[in-house]
């Protein structure tokens, strides 16, 4: 059985991860083995984790503790590993994740400071064991940049989206920690380059990354 990939995009607000998923799957549509793909998203990915995503991204009323905020990432992470990620990857699927773990390293951890990364590492192979992705783009842009194409976006913002300017700078720092930290993962993109540009970038990357994979 061939062996299963597993890539993700990360990045702040604004950086434009969705659309460059969206010309992914564009992309890979044509593909004559395209149902060998799978996207995910966290929090996301099964019944139960669209919910805790419903209440981590949009629930106003009583917000979540920071802590609380950090089980409940984990837990949504924990339903779309074991019954979705995890499965895919061993019927020698492609996983393409809008996010994973290392938003929880870059928004928990470095902006909220509930824990330090490496101890949110340590959580996170406690829950998940060893599934990390192969590979992950990080769609970097400052986050002053990021909020001038946010008054753009026509769009209603979630919670986390709504934090201010320094927590923002904050989840930037993280970001490049973690890819300072795993640089053989990471591959680093120009988010001010134009959506067909970085997408160019990322299918070369892909297929590339496939190649080495067979």
């Amino acid at each position: 059985m061939k062996k299963g990939l597993f890539i993700s995009f990360e990045g702040g607000e604004a950086c434009g991860k969705s659309t460059q998923i969206k010309l992914l799957k564009e992309y890979i549509n044509k593909y004559k083995n395209k149902d060998d793909f799978v996207f995910v998203r966290e929090p996301g990915g099964t019944p139960l984790a669209e919910e805790i995503r419903k209440l981590l991204l949009n629930y106003e009323d009583d917000k979540p503790l920071p802590m609380t905020e950090l089980l409940l990432f984990c837990a949504a992470r924990v339903e779309n590993v074991y019954k979705v990620v995890k499965p895919a990857l061993e019927n020698g699927k492609i996983v393409i994740a809008d996010r994973f773990y290392d938003s929880t390293i870059a928004y928990q951890g470095m902006a909220r400071k509930i824990m330090s990364a490496k101890q949110i590492l340590s959580l996170t192979k406690t829950i998940i064991g060893n599934v990390s992705p192969d590979l992950t783009f990080y769609l970097k842009i400052s986050p002053e940049k990021a909020f001038d194409r946010k008054k753009n976006i026509n769009e209603d913002l979630d919670r986390i989206e709504k934090e201010g300017l320094e927590f923002h700078r904050l989840v930037s720092k993280g970001y490049d920690y973690i890819a300072n930290l795993e640089k053989q993962r990471f591959c680093i993109i120009d988010a001010t380059k134009t959506p067909n540009e970085i997408s160019a970038q990322i299918i070369e990357t892909i297929n590339k990354k496939m190649e080495e994979n067979l």
